[in-house]
C-alpha cells in the first residue's frame, strides 16, 4: 500500500525537531544524506567509467547506509521520539511504542556501529588511494601503492579484530546499560591515531609527484587543495581519539558519524569539483582543447574525472 509523501515529510519534520539536535540519529541522518548525495553524483560524472575508486565509494556508501539503521538500534528512543510527535498531531492513531530491545540487540547494535565505522574510514581511503592509482602513468608508483592499498585493508581488520579484543576480553559491565559502549582503553586510540596520521599523510603526499606532470598551474593549485582536504578527515579523527579518552559517551558516537560522513565526502569531492572546474572551463574557453588538463603522458582531465 502506497503511502502519501505528505506523510513522509511529516515523520521526517517530526524526527528533526523533535529528537534533541546533539542526538546522534540526527546527526546520523544528516551528514549521511549529504555524504550519500556526493555519492550519487560522483557515479553520475563516472557512470560510463567506472573503476576500483568508484567500487570503494559504493560500498562505503551502502555500509554507511547500514551505519545509519545500527545507530538508530543502539538509540532506539529517537523512534519513540518520533511516534509521540505522530500521536500528538493525529496521523497514526495505531502505531504503537516500539519494545525495548533486548540485551543482546543492543550489544550487537554497538557492535555493528563500531565495525561500520571501521570499514567506511577504510574504505573510504582506498577509494582516494585508488583514485590516485587510476591516473598515475608510473607503473613504479603504481605497484608502491596497490601495496599500500592491501596494508590499508589490513590496517583495517586489526583495527576491528582489536576493538573485540579489548571489549570482550574483560569484565563487561557496559554491556548491560540501555546503550551500551565499550569503554575503549589507550591503546586502542593510539592505534587509531597513528593509523589515521600515517594514512592521511600518504594521502596528502602520494598526488603531490603526480602533480610535477600537469602543465596547468591553475588546475595544479586547485587540484593540490582538493587532494589536501584528507587533512579534515584527520582534524575529525583528532577530536574523536580526544573524545574517547575524556570518558566516551554519545559524543563519541556522534564524532565517529561525522567523521565517517565526512570522510566520503571528501572521497567524493576530487571527482564533484574536478568535473566542474572542466565544465566551466569548457563554458569559458574558446577553444575546446585549453582546457584540459595536460599530463606529460597525456593523461587528460577525463582520466580523473
Amino acid at each position: 500500500m502506497s503511502v502519501p509523501i505528505d506523510i513522509f515529510s511529516l515523520v521526517l519534520a517530526a524526527f528533526v525537531f523533535t529528537v534533541p539536535h546533539n542526538h546522534p540519529t540526527v546527526t546520523s541522518v544528516i551528514c549521511s544524506s549529504v555524504a550519500i548525495l556526493t555519492t550519487i553524483r560522483r557515479l553520475l560524472i563516472r557512470r560510463s567509467r567506472l573503476w576500483a575508486d568508484d567500487g570503494c565509494a559504493i560500498f562505503s556508501t551502502c555500509i554507511l547506509v547500514l551505519q545509519v539503521a545500527s545507530v538508530f538500534l543502539h538509540a532506539d528512543m529517537a523512534c519513540k521520539y518520533i511516534i509521540a510527535h505522530l500521536f500528538n498531531f493525529g496521523i497514526a492513531p495505531n502505531l504503537h511504542y516500539p519494545a525495548s530491545m533486548n540485551r543482546s540487540t543492543r550489544i550487537a547494535a554497538y557492535y555493528l556501529i563500531a565495525i561500520t565505522f571501521y570499514s567506511i574510514i577504510w574504505s573510504v581511503r582506498l577509494s582516494i588511494l585508488f583514485s590516485i592509482i587510476r591516473v598515475d602513468p608510473n607503473g613504479t608508483r603504481r605497484r608502491f601503492l596497490l601495496g599500500v592499498a592491501l596494508v590499508f585493508g589490513g590496517t583495517c581488520l586489526i583495527l576491528i579484530g582489536q576493538l573485540f579484543w579489548v571489549c570482550e576480553r574483560t569484565e563487561n559491565p557496559w554491556k548491560d546499560s540501555a546503550t551500551p559502549q565499550c569503554p575503549l582503553s589507550r591503546q586502542v586510540v593510539i592505534l587509531q591515531l597513528v593509523s589515521d596520521v600515517v594514512s592521511d599523510t600518504i594521502l596528502i603526499v602520494a598526488p603531490l609527484q603526480l602533480l610535477v606532470y600537469l602543465e596547468d598551474n591553475v588546475l595544479r593549485r586547485r587540484l593540490c587543495i582538493i587532494f589536501s582536504m584528507c587533512t579534515i578527515t584527520t582534524i575529525v579523527s583528532l577530536v574523536h581519539a580526544v573524545l574517547i579518552l575524556t570518558g566516551g559517551g554519545p559524543d563519541v558516537l556522534v564524532a565517529a558519524v561525522v567523521e565517517d560522513s565526512i570522510s566520503l565526502i571528501v572521497c567524493n569531492l576530487p571527482i564533484v569539483v574536478t568535473a566542474s572546474m572542466h565544465v566551466c572551463s569548457d563554458e569559458t574557453q574558446t577553444s575546446p582543447t585549453s582546457s584540459v588538463m595536460q599530463f606529460a603522458t597525456n593523461v587528460r582531465a577525463e582520466n580523473i574525472l
